[in-house]
């Protein structure tokens, strides 16, 4: 990136996605920045993030772990495709959606049951093999997409509530 980027101050959406980035500067400076699209590259590593940020999505990079961000107003996340195994202690209050497809994850995250503004969690094609009863306590969880897992039984909470997805 060139080094102006950082005086595009009143810039809201900004979109890497698709070149082959192997490394970014710290995005901080975008103080305005509410849409971040940095998909599909060669990111190992991702930057400093502004605090405006509501949608990101890191999906598709050779990342093997997300950074703990404090990120307040952050709304959708998606991180498909990358090589998580866990997730880290991040502080994400708004968040409504949390995309985590086809990774590598056998257990739900222990992070996810502080997301008590969460309505979507995308775990479908990961190596889960059971859900923890806990995640029927998130209270506005709307749709659990277990697809393409071993997951036995699923907590009965969950399914009464008819938000379980498990087949096609």
């Amino acid at each position: 990136m060139p080094d102006w980027y950082g005086e595009l101050t009143a810039l809201r959406t900004l979109d890497l996605g698709h070149n082959r980035l192997t490394a970014l500067p710290d995005l901080s400076k975008l103080t305005r920045l509410e849409i971040l699209y940095l998909h599909d590259n060669a990111l190992t590593d991702l930057p400093r993030l502004p605090q405006s940020v509501t949608y990101l999505n890191v999906s598709e990079n050779p990342l093997r772990e997300l950074p703990a961000w404090r990120l307040p107003a952050l709304i959708e996340l998606r991180a498909l495709d990358l090589e998580l195994t866990a997730l880290p202690a991040f502080e994400l209050p708004a968040l409504r959606e949390l995309h985590l497809r086809r990774n590598a994850l056998d257990a739900v995250p222990d992070v996810v049951r502080s997301l008590r503004e969460l309505r979507l969690l995308d775990l479908r094609a990961n190596r889960l093999t059971s859900v923890p009863q806990w995640i029927a306590e998130l209270p506005r969880l709307e749709k659990l997409d277990l697809r393409w897992n071993e997951v036995v039984a699923p907590p009965s909470g969950l399914i009464e509530r008819g938000c379980v997805v498990l087949t096609e």
